[in-house]
């Protein structure tokens, strides 16, 4: 159907539309016309600054919240910019951590060998210490066995070959030496 053949079924259409209906006068068109003119200046006058106070107000307020949602975007971004920093030095601390605890164990480690070496050498020396003087103690107990058995052996032996006469002049003997050293 083209543009022509539609303007002339629609111009048909409105001449039949008046064959049926008679126009209006005049007269029946004021009173809706002014009805409307009232209707239209009360809206105008009252509804329309309701509406545009309340679309200004909700503008105003819509635009608040994107700029308050722009400043705790940025505050958000800040943030993770601060955490990826912290986490990039935590990482390094971390490292430097591990670093220093390393070698505060070697420096540890180092000192330890040194204090056992220490303690075993004064070990060692001590056990030579204890071990010299068993020596000396079980040297000396031999000597005064020896002496007590030579003793014995001497006494046996004396009693056996000397005879009382011997034995006075042995006396004598003895104490005429001990009055010559005073």
């Amino acid at each position: 159907m083209s543009l022509a053949e539609l303007l002339g079924v629609a111009q048909a259409w409105a001449s039949a539309a008046e064959a049926e209906h008679p126009a209006p006068s005049i007269n029946q068109i004021w009173f809706p016309l002014g009805n409307f003119l009232i209707f239209a200046f009360i809206l105008v006058r009252y509804a329309l600054p309701l509406v545009r106070n309340f679309l200004q107000a909700r503008r105003e307020e819509i635009l608040a919240t994107l700029n308050e949602a722009a400043a705790k975007k940025q505050q958000a971004e800040a943030m993770v910019q601060d955490y990826k920093g912290r986490l990039a030095r935590l990482v390094q601390e971390v490292q430097s951590i591990q670093a220093a605890l390393r070698d505060e164990g070697e420096r540890e480690k180092t000192k330890l060998i040194r204090e056992a070496e220490t303690l075993a050498a004064k070990i060692k020396e001590d056990a030579r210490f204890l071990a010299d003087q068993e020596f000396r103690t079980a040297r000396q107990k031999i000597r005064e066995e020896m002496a007590s058995q030579a003793e014995a052996s001497a006494r046996e032996m004396v009693q056996r070959h000397l005879s009382p006469a011997d034995q006075s002049r042995l006396v004598e003997d003895f104490i005429e030496s001990i009055g010559q050293v005073r």
